[in-house]
């Protein structure tokens, strides 16, 4: 328990963070794509084990590094603009949808695949370890260091690119590099808390903060509240009630947002 909400608490303050800018850029379902490509390179990981003839263990490194290497090509995928006919939101479309298939037929020819993907799309937080928080905590840290050191460049380019590019701002790589920190976060929060989990701490968090301040700056430090806060209740719920810990966490994160309604409409 004592593991899980370390992970928790890192995982929800990261998520509801970067939920921030996935809300008001409106690429929600960028977080759930990007998770579902690394899943895939997780199962390509377990395949590829499989067809050389070696055993793998579910906490080797080659997980993390088919992981990586797939949600890099979402990144590359997500950030570009390939053509002004085609929505973005269509190519993130593809991109799901091209994962989603590619990891279940891995799976069904995977001795060990197709039980460690269900373990990342739904998670169990408890079974954490602590080699996985410190892998969760170095990524957490070089994102943080890196949306602390452009917070300026960040907020420009998501939110008034135009101006941004008129001012002479490389508005192409500094989406790359915020996709990069999202893919990063997804990468190695999903090995700690599940798909599911991540999905819903990249969103609720943020719609929270947006529902309860007017102030984009301050909307930042309220999701991170937003994010963590419901780990620590979530999983006493869960103890307490024996209920599955991510949709206890879940549903704790959404009565947040139901309240955050209710005094947004209070307020006016």
């Amino acid at each position: 328990m004592q593991r899980a909400l370390l992970a928790g608490m890192l995982v929800g303050a990261l998520c509801g963070y970067l939920g921030v800018y996935v809300v008001l850029k409106r690429i929600v379902f960028v977080g759930v794509a990007l998770a579902e490509m690394s899943s895939a390179g997780v199962a390509l990981a377990f395949w590829a084990a499989t067809i050389l003839g070696f055993a793998m263990e579910e906490h080797s490194p080659l997980t993390m590094i088919g992981a990586l290497a797939l949600m890099l090509v979402g990144v590359l995928l997500f950030s570009l603009r390939w053509t002004k006919t085609v929505p973005h939101e269509s190519t993130i479309g593809v991109g799901y949808a091209v994962a989603a298939a590619a990891g279940l037929m891995l799976m069904s020819h995977s001795a060990k695949g197709e039980a460690h993907v269900m373990q990342l799309m739904f998670g169990n937080i408890l079974y954490v370890s602590s080699r996985e928080i410190w892998e969760f905590a170095a990524a957490a840290a070089l994102v943080a260091l890196v949306h602390t050191l452009f917070a300026k460049e960040f907020l420009f380019v998501s939110f008034d690119p135009e101006t941004a590019n008129a001012l002479g701002y490389r508005t192409r790589f500094w989406e790359m590099l915020f996709y990069l920190t999202l893919g990063l976060t997804i990468a190695f929060a999903i090995r700690v808390a599940g798909v599911l989990l991540v999905f819903s701490l990249l969103v609720l968090p943020g719609v929270t903060a947006l529902l309860l301040t007017r102030h984009l700056r301050r909307a930042f430090p309220v999701a991170i509240l937003a994010g963590v806060l419901p780990i620590g209740i979530g999983l006493t719920l869960s103890y307490a009630l024996d209920f599955p810990s991510a949709a206890s966490i879940i549903m704790v994160s959404f009565v947040f947002m139901l309240l955050a309604g209710g005094a947004r409409l209070v307020r006016g």
